[in-house]
């Protein structure tokens, strides 16, 4: 079996269990957001359900709308802390951060666990070597009330990458040119495992970009396997937590095994509105930037902001664009500040926002008006995300939009990484 079976056979408590077999299985943990708990509470109620199964298995995050820009907003969160006090949720963070970015900084994550979240990115945990997925708020309400759900046992595609990274590429440009050469269905209702001699070499930040954004393959999680890496990792975030990484039977065990040679990717940038339409950065100087988005799930973390700082200090952004930087968490908003990371963005002309999500998916601050142009380390570029749907967003690495924010056009980071 795949590593990926035997997490889903023993929170089944089965001894194994076969792809494309469908199984009800218990979670160590499961994500509401503040749009999802609203909803799945609602939906809780309505089956008639009075009492969560299990609270402790319960995280609730304020990140989308937090703080809250709209009455409604208000109201909703109001209620939703409410129901978690009746409920006996302690595990709450409002205004920590993204979900996607606390959940492995909290050790929520960790090697072997079976994650569900009522978004989408819940796959980004995958990168510690556990399944995690996003559901439909009716079946989270479903877990809520029985404290189990349902999986189909998926089949795993493994890309195995070699070669070294060319200077300004990075592991978001490995997601955009998956996501060229094999479409946004590449995986649909796959597992998606990320392996080679590159990944070895990875920072886990990088990894959970990779996981982060197999979805926008079909994927219904990603998967790394656990090493000195994510052992590192756990000893920082989760000392005392007792967990065991599985391991895959055999290549016999993967449905594809895909060979992608890093060495020849270069800095790409997602063209709207669709994830899979993949250009070069250097082939698209003619596009002027309006607004530079920076943040999210998918490039908040510290990493990220070192990188945009690394370009940006001692520079000034193009007088016609704005950047909105949002971290990823108040961990790494903290730390930025401490390193001095955000005197530079401040002093080249950013805006910095609340942790949180912020404008991804027209959330928060930053919204983009009509004809407007974005470029955006966030994951998607769907018409409509950042605001107006006649605006049009460009996905690209951190690297790449904080170099496009400076030279007010998109432009490959290169360059600006040398002086």
């Amino acid at each position: 079996m795949h590593a990926i079976s035997k997490i889903i056979a023993r929170h089944a408590d089965r001894k194994s269990v076969e792809v494309g077999e469908i199984v009800n299985v218990i979670p160590d943990y499961v994500m509401l957001n503040d749009r999802g708990a609203a909803r799945a509470a609602d939906l809780l109620r309505k089956m008639g359900g009075e009492k969560v199964f299990n609270p402790s298995q319960v995280v609730v995050v304020f990140d989308h709308h937090y703080p809250p820009i709209r009455q409604q907003d208000s109201v909703s969160q109001k209620k939703t802390r409410e129901w978690i006090g009746e409920q006996g949720i302690t595990k709450f963070h409002a205004g920590e951060g993204i979900g996607h970015v606390l959940f492995p900084e909290k050790g929520y994550s960790f090697p072997g666990a079976l994650i569900f979240g009522t978004d989408s990115h819940t796959v980004t945990n995958s990168a510690l070597g556990c399944f995690a997925t996003g559901m439909g708020h009716s079946d989270i309400a479903s877990y809520l009330a029985l404290g189990y759900n349902w999986l189909r046992v998926p089949e795993v595609i493994r890309f195995d990458l070699h070669g070294e990274f060319k200077p300004g590429v990075y592991a978001k440009d490995i997601a955009l040119r998956i996501a060229q050469l094999y479409g946004e269905d590449a995986a649909p209702y796959l597992a998606v495992e990320f392996a080679g001699p590159l990944i070895a070499t990875m920072p886990m930040s990088e990894r959970l970009v990779l996981c982060n954004m197999v979805i926008d393959f079909g994927a219904k999680t990603g998967y790394v396997q656990p090493d000195q890496t994510t052992a590192r990792w756990m000893s920082q975030r989760a000392p005392n937590l007792k967990w065991t990484a599985e391991t895959t039977d055999s290549d016999s065990d993967f449905g594809h095994i895909v060979e992608l040679d890093v060495s020849v990717i270069d800095s790409l940038v997602a063209i709207p509105h669709d994830l899979s339409d993949i250009r070069n950065a250097a082939d698209l100087s003619d596009v002027r930037i309006d607004e530079a988005i920076f943040g999210t799930c998918t490039g908040g973390r510290i990493d990220d902001f070192r990188v945009a700082a690394s370009i940006m200090k001692g520079r000034k952004l193009a007088p016609h664009t704005r950047m909105m930087i949002n971290p990823g968490s108040r961990e790494t908003y903290v730390q930025a500040i401490h390193e001095g990371l955000i005197d530079i963005f401040l002093e080249a002309g950013a805006t910095i926002g609340v942790p949180g999500c912020g404008p991804c998916s027209g959330c928060h601050q930053g919204m983009l008006a009509p004809a407007e142009n974005a470029i955006t380390n966030a994951s998607r570029n769907f018409k409509g995300r950042f605001g107006s749907p006649e605006a049009n967003a460009y996905v690209a690495s951190s690297a790449t939009v904080a170099a496009s924010a400076i030279a007010g056009r998109i432009v490959a980071p290169a360059k600006m990484m040398s002086h």
